[in-house]
């Protein structure tokens, strides 16, 4: 649509789909189907979960802590997908019923607030940072920039703050209602069993995702997170560990296409004038300080996620939150953590976000209980966040 109202050509339009941001959406994506595929994933959740289950609490919260932690180091729909299925086993195998266990609920609910918190921690848990940055680095000609250390040090403390709080709020509204849960684990150990022992495949691929997550970590700045992921991926199929029939039906093309419209739609928004001219006339007259201002983003960044996937709320509102930071005399990083971190809160209706999609799927739970909770979820990332503007990030210097 771009091209055809004349604001941009088409050629250019087309060059954001080929965005180094998007590659890096794309080598996280096949990273992670290759896990999938050859069944480390799968392993690796049943053994944690096994080892971690002897009490129905234990269990929940398990499958919480495995959701967030791999979300921090894999794609946050990634694991929801990997997930679903072992813990549909878990509830068949101790025969839950749909219309009345708060166990079976638990669990749902731990898999997707696990996966949806756990995402923010890093930039590798889904596509809104590096899509972010990419926008950040357009908008400031290059000037500023956020890197993948810079961010975790930014988020980590709100990630903790609302994995606590969503760990304490799944035990008082959906306590475990069943005592004896030696079916699931015997489930668990039975598909152990059938796995067998680990193959050549999973010990390469493993070593190569740890040496990937190394790179990233240590050297992602000098040598760029996108050109680390090709290269882990080239290793993958020179050394023959995978085979692109076998990743490609892992692989969420919708969503790395969905990027790469986002941030076509966010350089358009920027480069217009469309940007500033929305946020002249919505906040010209309403905001008078910089921390107003950027507590109303994050509210309207929380809403949004509400209704759309969060790549459309950073494509909206990070071209407006940038434009107006020096008119606040905010740096552009703070502009963009603050679009960044709440729209992450996709808690409250399934079509926010793959994993809450998943967990609604199982017809385990209701749209008002996903509501309700989802709600104090969203309020309690808005209070984090609100620590976070007024006390610690202006302790690292960020104004």
């Amino acid at each position: 649509a771009v091209p055809l109202l004349g604001v941009m050509e088409a050629s250019q339009a087309y060059s954001y789909f080929g965005n180094k941001a998007v590659f890096f959406i794309l080598g996280v994506f096949i990273l992670s189907a290759s896990m999938i595929a050859c069944g480390l994933s799968t392993r690796i959740s049943i053994w944690v979960m096994e080892h971690w289950s002897e009490t129905p609490g234990r269990l929940v919260t398990s499958t919480y802590c495995f959701a967030g932690i791999s979300s921090c180091f894999m794609s946050e729909h990634a694991v929801a997908v990997m997930l679903f299925p072992i813990i549909h086993e878990i509830i068949q195998s101790l025969n839950l019923k749909r219309d009345n266990s708060v166990f079976a609920k638990s669990l749902y609910f731990a898999m997707a607030w696990g996966c949806i918190i756990g995402g923010a921690m890093t930039v590798l848990g889904g596509g809104r940072v590096p899509l972010g940055v990419e926008m950040l680095e357009k908008a400031t000609a290059g000037k500023e920039t956020l890197g993948i250390l810079q961010y975790t040090q930014l988020s980590f403390p709100l990630v903790i703050l609302l994995f606590a709080g969503g760990w304490i709020t799944l035990k008082i509204l959906f306590p475990a209602d069943i005592q004896d849960i030696e079916p699931a684990r015997k489930a668990l150990r039975q598909k152990a069993m059938v796995m067998g022992r680990l193959t050549f495949q999973e010990k390469g691929i493993a070593l190569i995702m740890v040496g990937t997550l190394f790179s990233w970590f240590g050297f992602g700045d000098q040598l760029g997170i996108a050109n680390i992921a090709i290269i882990a991926i080239v290793l993958l199929f020179v050394l023959n560990l995978i085979t692109w029939k076998m990743v490609e039906a892992h692989i969420n093309w919708a969503i790395v296409l969905m990027y790469g419209g986002a941030i076509c739609l966010g350089e358009v928004m920027a480069e217009s004038g469309a940007a500033l001219w929305m946020a002249e006339k919505l906040f010209s007259n309403l905001v008078e300080s910089g921390t107003a201002f950027l507590f109303v983003m994050a509210i309207l960044s929380t809403l949004f996620t509400t209704f759309m996937s969060n790549s459309a709320v950073i494509a909206i509102l990070l071209p407006t939150a940038i434009s107006m930071s020096p008119a606040y005399g905010i740096h552009p990083v703070l502009a963009t953590m603050t679009v960044i971190l709440p729209s992450n809160f996709a808690f409250i209706l399934p079509i926010a976000t793959p994993a809450a999609a998943l967990a609604y799927s199982s017809r385990f739970l209701s749209l008002r209980e996903m509501v309700w909770s989802g709600s104090i979820l969203s309020l309690l990332g808005l209070s984090c966040y609100l620590l976070l503007l007024l006390f610690y990030w202006p302790m690292l210097g960020l104004r």
